[in-house]
C-alpha cells in the first residue's frame, strides 16, 4: 500500500510545478520503487513569477513520512535514522516526531478501556503492541539469523484456508506441525499446503496457524485429529521432546468428542522404527498419520539452515500483514458487515503469521562447534511458532530428499555381468 499526494502551492498554473510529497504507512513501501520511480518525480523545483529558483521555499520538494513503527534494518526505518541525523545536521530541514497511546487517552480521542482490551487478547504480543501504540521499532537483531524484509516479500497470500482445497493443484498436500504447550503455554499448530514443481523444490504456503490454549492433552489432540481430516493431511508432525509425548501418548489412542460423542480413531506413527508404538495398532488405525521429531543439535542446525535457506529461496509464501488485509476485508460489503468480534477473528491468521515473523526476527545467531544455535534476544518473546513452522518444514525437506533418493535408485546397478 502505497499513498503519495502531491500539493501544488502556485496561484499561476503555468507555475504549478510546487511539489510536496505526502507517504503514509511507510513499513508497506518498497523503498525502491520511492527512490526510482516517486521521489524522480518532485525534481523540477518551483520558480517564483520572475521565472528564478527561490532557494528558501520551505514546501519545495518537501516530503512527509507517516507511519507506525515497524523493523529495523528495513528502508522505513533506514530512512528514521538519515531524518534524524538531518535533523542534527541540517538543522532546520528535518524533523522527527513521535508519540504514544497515551496522547490520545490523555486528550480525550481514545478510550483506556481499549487499550485494557487489546493487552487481553488472546493474540497479544508485547512487540507488536509497542509498535503500534508505542512507537517502537522492533530489532532485526544483531546477529538475526532471519531478515525481515525478505519475510515480508513474501508475504503475498490474500486468504488463509480453513480446509483441504484441491484447486490450485491437484499434486498439492498438506502437513500440519505442532509445537506442543501445556499450562500457560499454547501449542501451535501450523498448516502448510506443499505443492510439488516440476523443477527443484516444492512450493510451501503457509496457510493457517492455529492455537491451542492450556488445553489437556486429551482435548488437544483431538483438536488436532479434527484438523488432519478436514485438511486430508499427508502427516500431523510434532515435537516428540519434553511435553509432546505426553501429546503423542493421546494421539496413538482413540478418543471420544465430549460434545458431539464422536470416536476420534488412533494415529499410527510414520517413523517408529524402533516398534514402540505398533502395541497401540488396531484396525480403526489411521496409518502413517503421525511423524514425531525428536531434535537434538544435529537436527535443530539441519532444521534452521533449511528454514532460512527456503526463506531466501522464496520457497515459502505466508499471509499478507494484518493491516493490508483489514482494508482489503473493509472494502468489501462483507466486512463492512461484520461486527469486531467477527473481523478480528477473520483476521486472527494473518495476526499470527505476524507473531511468527516477530519471532523469526528476535533470534540470534550462535554456534556450538558445527551447530547452529537459535536464541532469543528478547526473552519474552517466545518462539513456539517459530518451532512449529520449522518443524514443518523440515519434515518436508526429508519427504523430498527420500523421493530423490528414490529417483536416483537405478536397479541397473545392482546387476553384476561378465
Amino acid at each position: 500500500m502505497l499513498n503519495y499526494v502531491v500539493t501544488h502551492r502556485s496561484q499561476d498554473k503555468k507555475l504549478d510545478d510546487n511539489k510536496l510529497g505526502l507517504l503514509e504507512e511507510v513499513i508497506l513501501i518498497d523503498g525502491t520503487a520511492l527512490n526510482e520511480v516517486i521521489i524522480p518525480l518532485m525534481n523540477v523545483s518551483r520558480r517564483t513569477a520572475t521565472g528564478e529558483v527561490d532557494p528558501d521555499e520551505t514546501l519545495n520538494k518537501s516530503q512527509i513520512y507517516v507511519t507506525t513503527a515497524g523493523w529495523k534494518g528495513t528502508f522505513p526505518y533506514d530512512k528514521l535514522i538519515q531524518l534524524l541525523i538531518w535533523q542534527i545536521v541540517k538543522p532546520g530541514q528535518s524533523i522527527v516526531l513521535g508519540g504514544t497511546w497515551r496522547v490520545p487517552v490523555l486528550m480525550k480521542l481514545l478510550d483506556r478501556n481499549f487499550v485494557k482490551d487489546l493487552k487481553a487478547d488472546g493474540t497479544f504480543n508485547e512487540a507488536s503492541f509497542a509498535r503500534e501504540y508505542e512507537s517502537v521499532w522492533s530489532g532485526t537483531v544483531e546477529d538475526a539469523f532471519f531478515n525481515a524484509e525478505v519475510f515480508d516479500k513474501h508475504r503475498v497470500l490474500n486468504q488463509p484456508e480453513y480446509e483441504y482445497s484441491g484447486r490450485s493443484s491437484k499434486d498439492a498436500y498438506y502437513v500440519i506441525s505442532v509445537d506442543v504447550g501445556r499450562k500457560g503455554c499454547a501449542s501451535v499448530a501450523c498448516v502448510f499446503k506443499v505443492t510439488p514443481q516440476p523443477q527443484g523444490n516444492a512450493l510451501k504456503t503457509l496457510v493457517n496457524i492455529y492455537t491451542y490454549d492450556e488445553e489437556h492433552f486429551e482435548d488437544q489432540a483431538i483438536n488436532l485429529k479434527k484438523l488432519y481430516h478436514k485438511y486430508n493431511a499427508r502427516s500431523i508432525v510434532i515435537d516428540g521432546n519434553g511435553l509432546g509425548i505426553g501429546l503423542v501418548d493421546y494421539m496413538v489412542k482413540n478418543q471420544i468428542d465430549p460434545i458431539t460423542n464422536e470416536t476420534w480413531f488412533n494415529f499410527g506413527v510414520e517413523n517408529d522404527d524402533e516398534g514402540f508404538y505398533k502395541k497401540y495398532k488396531t484396525e480403526d488405525t489411521v496409518q502413517d498419520a503421525m511423524y514425531i521429531i525428536k531434535a537434538n543439535a544435529p537436527i535443530n542446525t539441519e532444521a534452521h539452515a533449511n528454514a532460512q535457506s527456503q526463506l531466501s529461496s522464496g520457497k515459502v509464501k505466508f499471509l499478507l500483514d494484518e493491516r493490508t488485509a483489514k482494508a482489503k476485508l473493509l472494502n468489501t460489503k462483507l466486512g463492512q458487515n461484520m461486527t469486531p468480534e467477527e473481523r478480528a477473528e477473520y483476521l486472527k491468521p494473518f495476526t499470527l503469521t505476524s507473531i511468527l515473523k516477530e519471532e523469526m526476527m528476535n533470534l540470534r545467531e550462535e554456534h556450538d562447534g558445527v551447530n547452529i544455535i537459535l536464541k532469543p534476544a528478547n526473552r519474552s518473546i517466545k518462539k513456539d511458532k517459530f518451532s512449529a513452522f520449522e518443524y514443518g518444514l523440515y519434515y518436508i525437506k526429508q519427504q523430498e530428499d527420500s523421493k530423490k533418493k528414490k529417483k536416483k535408485f537405478n536397479v541397473k546397478d545392482m546387476l553384476f555381468m561378465n
